[in-house]
Formats: structure tokens, C-alpha cells, sequence
């Protein structure tokens, strides 16, 4: 009669066991991929083609600086550029001429080396006026920012007048994120790092509905800043689909629940 109660103690054990392990861990929901882009040259804004919750697709134009500068750079390069390629036809003509007498013994050793010596000039200024051509292509494609991949313009920082330096390092004009998915950041201790593995579904609440969360990336080095006394915390970051309802918005903390 006394071995009822007994019994039914160990069956709640059992059943309520699994919930007590169970633990959640509050992460924050975050772009996946956000940067800040802007030319890797000087000049003068002429166009913002874009505007902050605009979709973009990669390649897209975003800003454009004045190009009447960059296209005359380059119209002036690849002249010299022709130049170059006349002066040296012409100086391999005058060695090969150089050659030819001084095999026949007409010409000195000193006029054979000037020839050979001015072939190799010849040759120099080519390639630096190739180069020199080479570099203003670029900066006139470098003149307008293209999206490096899909996704929704965050912020615009720039208007049509506006002057960009850009001498020793790019001057952001354009923030964008990749939409397509978002990610959840957490922190969690060396047991619960221990028992995660990358590509692991874990299950997640959001504004009270049930959602699914992967992991993408546990921290191998401690996020705790030195000198706080307390236990080693990781990062943990899982990937969260843009289709998930109810649909995740940045900044918003979910709950991942881990068994």
C-alpha cells in the first residue's frame, strides 16, 4: 500500500527530468553580412542611384562619382600608351639594323650596346605606359561603388556635390546587408560549447512561436574581457531563415532552447 506513492514519485522523476535540462539561451538577431562600401578613389559625387531600404542585386550601381576625369585619364594614358608602342617598333628596328652592320664588322661595340641599351628603354616606357593605363581603367571603375552581393541598402551617406578623399582609405557612402538571412548571436559556457556542434538545429522561441535555429559557428577563444572573474563565455552564432514566421527583425532577442 506505501509503495504507490513511491512509484509515482519516480514516474514524475522521469517524466519532468528531460525539462529540467533543458536550458535557454537568450541570442540576439543580427545581419548575417553587413558592410559599409564607398569608392576607392577621390572625386566629386555626380549620382546616388540607391536609397536606404532599397533592394539591390550584385553589381547594382550605388553611387557614381563625376567620371569626366577618370575617362580623360584614361583617354590620355592609352595615347601614351600608343606612343610608346611606335617608339618601340621603332627602336627594335634600329637594333636589328645595329646587328645586322655589326655582324658585318661596320659597326663599332660601343653603337651595337647603345642600340641594345636603347631597346631596352624603349621597352621600359612601354610597360609603364601599359601600367600607367591599366591603373586609370581601374580607378574609373573603382569610380563607381557596385553592390558586392544581394541584398537591402541600411543607410545612405552621401548627396550629388559631395567631395570624397579617398587617399589612404575608402570612405563609406553606403551601408548595406545581405537580406536573404539573418543570424542569432549568443554567449554561452565551456559545457554548453562542448555539447553543440556546427551545423546542429536547435529548436527556439520567437515573440512566443516555435522556430528553428542552425549553428553556424562556435568561438574557439573566450569573449570574456580579461580580469573579470567568472567563467570562460564563447560566442555562438546559428543562422535563422528570412522565411521563418513569425519573420525575425535585427535587434530582436530570441530564445534557443538547448536540450
Amino acid at each position: 500500500m506505501n509503495s504507490r506513492p513511491a512509484i509515482m514519485g519516480m514516474l514524475a522523476a522521469l517524466v519532468f527530468a528531460p525539462c529540467a535540462m533543458a536550458e535557454d539561451i537568450p541570442a540576439v538577431v543580427g545581419w548575417a553580412q553587413r558592410v559599409e562600401l564607398g569608392p576607392l578613389v577621390s572625386g566629386v559625387v555626380s549620382e546616388v542611384h540607391v536609397r536606404p531600404g532599397q533592394t539591390v542585386k550584385t553589381g547594382d550601381p550605388l553611387i557614381s562619382l563625376d567620371q569626366r576625369g577618370f575617362t580623360s585619364e584614361v583617354g590620355r594614358r592609352a595615347a601614351e600608351q600608343r606612343h610608346a608602342k611606335v617608339m618601340l617598333d621603332e627602336a627594335q628596328r634600329e637594333d636589328d639594323r645595329a646587328a645586322e652592320l655589326y655582324d658585318r664588322t661596320v659597326l663599332s661595340d660601343y653603337e651595337r650596346n647603345q642600340a641594345m641599351i636603347a631597346l631596352e628603354a624603349a621597352r621600359a616606357t612601354a610597360e609603364r605606359a601599359r601600367a600607367a593605363l591599366v591603373g586609370a581603367r581601374l580607378d574609373l571603375e573603382h569610380s563607381v561603388v557596385r553592390a558586392p552581393f544581394d541584398g537591402v541598402v541600411i543607410a545612405v551617406n552621401a548627396v550629388a556635390g559631395l567631395s570624397v578623399v579617398s587617399e589612404l582609405q575608402s570612405q563609406p557612402l553606403v551601408t548595406l546587408a545581405d537580406d536573404r538571412r539573418l543570424q542569432a548571436r549568443a554567449e554561452v559556457d565551456a559545457e554548453q560549447a562542448g555539447r553543440l556542434r556546427q551545423d546542429m538545429v536547435l529548436s527556439a522561441t520567437l515573440r512566443g512561436r516555435s522556430v528553428q535555429a542552425r549553428v553556424a559557428y562556435i568561438g574557439f577563444e573566450p569573449v570574456t574581457s580579461p580580469g573579470q572573474e567568472q567563467a570562460p563565455r564563447y560566442e555562438l552564432v546559428t543562422d535563422i531563415g528570412r522565411d521563418v514566421e513569425p519573420a525575425p527583425r535585427v535587434g530582436e532577442t530570441l530564445m534557443l532552447h538547448l536540450d
